[in-house]
């Protein structure tokens, strides 16, 4: 099992959806910054509260394809798991 310290999941917070632990900004941001090219400089030049660790720890989730509900399970105390060469929850 792996210790992710990085994200949240609390159901008074934007509505259960995974955020950067100590704020209210979503992981699904991220992942939407990631996906038209903005580097991780650049997110953190706007999202301040995040830290480089914090948003170094998410992307290598988003390199690794994780979606939203593994990282949710993750951040839960879920297992992660290798499997050829990449990593999923089963």
């Amino acid at each position: 099992m792996r210790n992710l310290s990085s994200i949240s999941v609390h159901p008074e917070i934007q509505d259960g959806a995974p955020v950067f632990s100590g704020t209210r900004i979503r992981v699904e941001t991220f992942m939407d910054f990631m996906r038209i090219g903005v580097s991780v400089n650049e997110f953190l030049d706007e999202f301040p509260s995040i830290t480089r660790d914090q948003a170094l720890e998410v992307y290598d989730l988003v390199v690794r394809e994780y979606s939203l509900d593994q990282m949710r399970t993750l951040a839960d105390g879920g297992p992660m798991y290798q499997d050829s060469g990449r990593n999923n929850l089963h």
